[in-house]
């Protein structure tokens, strides 16, 4: 649903900005971190301080969940400016987040605060994770240093080119999560390890040619 740019609808407009494809992180969506961040950590309910970008309780402050807040400031700054507000007319913005695993659900309520105590609410509305395996979205430390960032592991170096390979062997007709999930990880794997050996191989060969 399309919004206008005025305060009033801007709650709506963050809210579907952030749990839109368009803030996919590494492994997915926002609702998929969320989700199975939350349900690891054993928590249905969170609120995000978009200001301040934290979140509560604390133990949820993780980067895949973090990284994209500070967009919304200049979202917010782009909508005060269309509407001739002071670039500190909203003090408070958060996401009020609720979990409900029965209906493999959740959703969210953005709440803005002006100068003048004005709250302007948002529609709760309703997401779904794509990807509700905790053992994918597992935060393995405390610096965030998950499979994707851990350069030793050949697996998952080897996993995540086998997803680029084969996304681009179908010309990006179908979407990227489709291959890189875990139900697709052994096949990725397999693709993967076989391009590295490929590209050494040839490496080697080239350097034997011109030597």
């Amino acid at each position: 649903m399309p919004y206008k740019n005025s305060i009033q609808d801007l709650p709506n407009l963050l809210t579907e900005q952030y749990f839109s494809n368009g803030f996919f992180y590494e492994k997915g969506t926002m609702a998929d971190w969320i989700w199975n961040i939350a349900i690891q950590k054993g928590y249905i309910e969170l609120v995000i301080d978009i200001q301040k970008s934290t979140i509560t309780p604390k133990v949820l402050a993780l980067k895949p969940i973090l990284i994209q807040v500070p967009k919304f400031k200049n979202t917010i700054q782009e909508i005060l400016k269309s509407e001739g507000k002071p670039t500190d007319f909203i003090i408070e913005a958060t996401f009020q987040i609720q979990l409900y695993e029965k209906e493999n659900t959740l959703k969210c309520l953005a709440i803005l605060t002006d100068i003048n105590g004005k709250k302007y609410l948002g529609d709760k509305q309703s997401f779904h994770p794509h990807n509700n395996d905790p053992k994918w979205f597992k935060i393995h430390s405390k610096n965030d240093m998950d499979w994707l960032n851990e350069a030793g592991n050949q697996l998952n170096t080897s996993e995540w080119f086998g997803a680029i390979i084969r996304y681009s062997a179908h010309f990006g007709k179908r979407k990227f999560n489709t291959f890189y999930n875990q139900k697709e990880l052994k096949k990725n794997a397999i693709v993967g390890y076989i391009f590295q050996v490929s590209a050494i191989i040839l490496l080697f060969y080239f350097l034997y040619t011109i030597s």
